[in-house]
């Protein structure tokens, strides 16, 4: 049996194309400024704010391909994505 593709995807990764999610087969995924992030504090830091920018932009590239944003948490360090039907 293959292992469960995963759920958490950084931001960079999506927006320069190192990942695909065409043919993902879940609904919901986690977009986040980087997988450290995730675990850490929930505030953003000054040094954060380019980061904050790519994972926005990475957010609006995956809206123009069919998914929606339903949350974002961890103080704007996380965003939470549904694919639409």
């Amino acid at each position: 049996m293959l292992p469960r593709p995963p759920r958490i995807f950084e931001a960079e990764d999506v927006l320069y194309g190192r990942v695909s999610l065409e043919g993902y087969p879940f609904r919901l995924i986690y977009l986040v400024i980087a997988l450290s992030s995730y675990y850490a504090d929930t505030k953003i830091h000054p040094s954060d704010l380019g980061r904050v920018d790519v994972l926005l932009s990475a957010a609006e590239l995956l809206e123009s391909s069919g998914w929606e944003t339903v949350a974002v948490d961890a103080g704007g360090k996380l965003i939470c994505l549904r694919r639409r039907d």
